[in-house]
């Protein structure tokens, strides 16, 4: 486990999520704000670096003083590899499973893992979806970005290179 300190980072933590729209949202975007100044006293937790499967996003261990309130132990989690990711958020360093906590993450994927670990740790689980709506002049323009960015067209083409 790697605690990411530092601006250079967290920058790089933020290009290399940009990448991996839309599965790796919550954690982008909370990365983002994290690189805005870290209102929210915020850490980033990695398995390894740079080259990294699993993303952990979590309050500083110092603020998640209340055992039983859940939106304060919220953790945020992408990973590329499902099987690692078992590992790595059953690691006690990583996630403090003797409090009420809550997992965020926008991959369907970890869904399985999330749960059997959860069932392991806490015995019980309660599993609520929510689904993010945004104003569809921002779809566009963040579509349009993401095409940009992997230099590919709306109707898929790739562009040619000048």
């Amino acid at each position: 486990m790697l605690h990411l300190q530092g601006p250079q980072m967290l920058q790089m933590l933020e290009k290399y999520l940009r990448k991996s729209l839309p599965e790796s949202l919550k954690v982008y975007g909370t990365t983002f704000h994290m690189n805005q100044g870290n209102p929210f006293k915020l850490q980033a937790l990695v398995d390894r670096w740079p080259d990294f499967n699993t993303v952990v996003i979590r309050p500083q261990e110092q603020e998640m003083t209340d055992d039983l309130d859940h939106y304060t132990n919220t953790y945020q989690v992408y990973s590329k590899d499902p099987k690692k990711c078992q590992e790595f958020l059953g690691l006690p360093e990583v996630i403090n499973w003797k409090q009420h906590l809550q997992i965020q993450s926008s991959q369907s994927s970890l869904d399985d893992v999330i749960n059997h670990l959860a069932a392991i740790k806490l015995g019980k689980v309660k599993r609520t979806q929510c689904f993010l709506y945004m104003v569809s002049e921002t779809t566009k323009k963040l579509a349009t970005s993401l095409l940009d960015e992997k230099n590919v067209s709306p109707n898929g083409d790739k562009y040619k290179s000048m």
